[in-house]
């Protein structure tokens, strides 16, 4: 008999099948309680990757703001505000670089995934929390990475923009990176991991 012929319903629960099917045949699928967990050096990119956040909030300023094309330290801010030599301005897009959202040599990049691959090395008794962890650091992440998109493009080569403008979104990015580190250390702490030793300033920061 012609699909055409056959009832609605009938035709509709057929499709679903092939589509079940299609997927089934195509995706093999892996309970995650079945799947591989994380190598030790896997799971040591999460600490890594928080010491990075630290690094990145504790120089915030002299880490997003470039003078003459590089990062700007304290001194070289005060030549620029006081002489004119060098010209600062501010590149929010370094955010990225420490937030696994800019490289695939970053610790953090995809850590979601390894995240969830994780999830059966936590207490059981602490497996709501750490799902919740996870989820608010995947929010985050994409937040942070957003408001610091946002910022670059904040100037005044935009309609409506400024330098105020760049400054304001900037401080978003910062308060969502904050939201981001809390998420992290949960992670952290929940999967018992130990910390990495913390970033010094020009210490080889991975771009």
């Amino acid at each position: 008999m012609h699909l055409s012929k056959l009832p609605g319903a009938v035709v509709q629960r057929f499709g679903a099948a092939v589509l079940a099917a299609s997927v089934l045949s195509s995706t093999p699928f892996v309970p995650p309680a079945l799947a591989a967990p994380p190598t030790k050096t896997e799971l040591l990119k999460l600490p890594e990757g928080l010491a990075r956040i630290d690094y990145l909030l504790e120089n915030w300023d002299a880490i997003t703001t470039v003078c003459n094309g590089m990062p700007a330290d304290f001194e070289e801010k005060q030549v620029a505000s006081t002489t004119g030599v060098q010209r600062c301005t501010k590149s929010p897009l370094r955010v990225q670089q420490f937030i696994g959202a800019s490289s695939t040599l970053d610790p953090l990049f995809k850590a979601d995934k390894l995240m969830i691959k994780a999830a059966p090395l936590v207490d059981p008794d602490n497996s709501d929390a750490y799902n919740e962890a996870v989820d608010l650091y995947i929010t985050k992440q994409q937040m942070s990475a957003t408001m610091a998109y946002t910022s670059s493009w904040s100037g005044i080569e935009n309609p409506n923009g400024s330098e105020q403008q760049i400054q304001d979104n900037l401080l978003e990015a910062k308060r969502e990176v904050l939201a981001l580190r809390s998420s992290l250390k949960k992670t952290v702490d929940l999967l018992e991991l130990p910390p990495a030793p913390p970033m010094k300033w020009g210490g080889g920061v991975k771009m």
